[in-house]
């Protein structure tokens, strides 16, 4: 009796919730899809999917968003995760580090290593382990990649001229022979088929862009340890050498340009990954940092994948994660999706709850990819969901976007790149959060009403967005709570996704 009536409770308010929707009938009728509202949810998803992208989806030849004359990019260490993670080093550079992230950053690094609590759920050692797993591919095959240091493990930026003479089976080399594609588009569809068949989720192509890649690269690792796995000296002569080398590698040295990878990119290919729905859904727990860390090492994985495929084509190419160049201006660019008020990236299909990875690379006969809107930054002008949810407020309640931060610390917002009118992030008071934590915070990628699996009155409000955007926009914010979703520091949500019921793990 208590499941029936929990069941008609259920029921009951979705049947308020679709009523709701019909007091949009003018706009829904417009576009066609008033019928979906009382259909299933499964018909009303593929009514309404058939006619939103046309009814909303805009293709632009530029760049969607304002640039100042004077916008510059930054050094890839100018961020706060540059400071909290690499202070060390940075100041043997001169660099003026804030002592504030470099203590925090040593505490965050304890803890994501050592400390777990069996009594709080969702950060007991088991959640703990979970987590380790998930970065366990990051963290070994290119070690400080999310820090923004790059040219390390898979994300070397040798191109060699042929194979390891002392390998068995070695792809990683540019063979001399150039393959030529038939066309253009056909380039196209070769590089997004072979970039799922790696295993992402989403791909778009765009030309390399100075003002999207860092000013200067950073990195404090001598050549030696940027190795996976080195091959050792094999003789004295062989091992003198290196040993000088390593005791050269002074501050003057860890930074360059693109010099280093002897070859000019013309090209970046940008890659997408879903993190696990019902993960995020934690936040902010070990659970949806694991979701993130998977993300990472599917990163490491199918960027490199990617980059021996180009170099076996015959081109240089470059794999990079958060390293070399801003990954979230680059997807945007590749037509992957728009920019949003808490600084993610939101993709059509999967709204803000991916990874982004990139591929740089001489080879240019390709289709490229249009930036694509749909209506987002538009909806984070009255949303705000994601800067309630924020514990830190380091996301803007601004309702408008400007040229420069309006934060806390917009007086010493080093890591903001100014002049690209956005709402800016303080990332100051953001990895405040990670410190208490002692893990990733997910809570603003969780609360985004487009963080959603495909559903029906998700795709209806993206439809009538355009015809009456004001009042949808904050119905559709609104909704979101109606139906449930976007719920922080819900424990619901961790045994969820513990929880056996209606999942399969051996495909019966």
């Amino acid at each position: 009796m208590k499941r029936k009536n929990k069941i008609q409770k259920q029921e009951k308010t979705l049947n308020i919730a679709r009523r709701d929707f019909l007091k949009f009938a003018p706009a829904t009728a417009a576009i066609g899809v008033l019928g979906a509202v009382t259909a299933s949810k499964k018909a009303a998803a593929k009514v309404v999917e058939d006619k939103v992208k046309k009814a909303t989806v805009k293709v632009s030849e530029d760049f969607p968003y304002e640039i100042r004359d004077d916008y510059k990019p930054l050094p890839s260490y100018s961020s706060v995760h540059g400071h909290a993670f690499f202070g060390g080093p940075l100041m043997a550079m001169g660099v003026d580090v804030d002592k504030e992230a470099f203590e925090q950053g040593n505490k965050f690094l304890h803890d994501i290593n050592y400390a777990h609590d069996n009594d709080k759920p969702g950060f007991d050692q088991a959640s703990k382990a979970m987590c380790g797993g998930s970065w366990a591919l990051s963290n070994t095959t290119v070690g400080p990649s999310p820090g923004a240091v790059g040219d390390f493990g898979l994300f070397s930026w040798d191109n060699p001229s042929d194979k390891d003479p002392r390998a068995l089976m070695d792809h990683n080399f540019v063979k001399k022979e150039k393959y030529q594609f038939k066309d253009k588009k056909e380039a196209a569809n070769y590089i997004k088929r072979a970039a799922t068949l790696y295993g992402a989720d989403l791909v778009g192509i765009t030309k390399r862009d100075e003002k999207w890649d860092y000013s200067v690269n950073f990195s404090p690792v001598p050549p030696m340890g940027r190795k996976m796995f080195p091959m050792p000296p094999q003789s004295l002569e062989e091992f003198q050498p290196m040993g000088k080398m390593m005791e050269e590698w002074t501050p003057d040295k860890w930074t360059y340009g693109w010099e280093r990878a002897g070859f000019v990119p013309k090209s970046v290919v940008v890659v997408a990954f879903e993190m696990d729905y019902e993960a995020i859904s934690t936040a902010s727990t070990e659970v949806s940092a694991a979701a993130v860390g998977e993300g990472y090492s599917m990163m490491a994985k199918v960027s490199y994948q990617l980059a021996v495929m180009f170099r076996q084509l015959g081109y240089n190419a470059i794999p990079a994660g958060n390293d070399t160049g801003m990954s979230v201006p680059y997807a945007i660019a590749a037509g992957l999706g728009e920019g949003s008020r808490m600084g993610q990236l939101v993709t059509y299909k999967y709204g803000p709850r991916v990874r982004l990875a990139k591929v740089y690379t001489d080879f240019d006969f390709v289709e490229y990819d249009k930036p694509k809107t749909f209506g987002v930054f538009d909806f984070c002008k009255r949303c705000k969901l994601c800067a309630d949810a924020c514990p830190g407020k380091a996301i803007s309640q601004d309702d408008e976007p400007s040229f420069e931060p309006t934060h806390e610390h917009k007086d010493n917002a080093y890591f903001n790149a100014k002049g690209i009118k956005k709402w800016y992030l303080d990332a100051k008071n953001c990895f405040k959060q990670w410190e208490d934590l002692g893990t990733d915070c997910t809570n603003c990628i969780c609360a985004c009403p487009y963080n959603k699996p495909d559903f029906w009155h998700h795709r209806l409000v993206d439809s009538v967005n355009k015809s009456m955007p004001g009042p949808v926009h904050s119905f559709m914010r609104e909704m979101d709570k109606v139906f449930g979703y976007g719920n922080v520091d819900d424990l619901a949500s961790l045994k969820k996704f513990y929880s056996p019921k209606g999942k399969s793990y051996d495909g019966f």
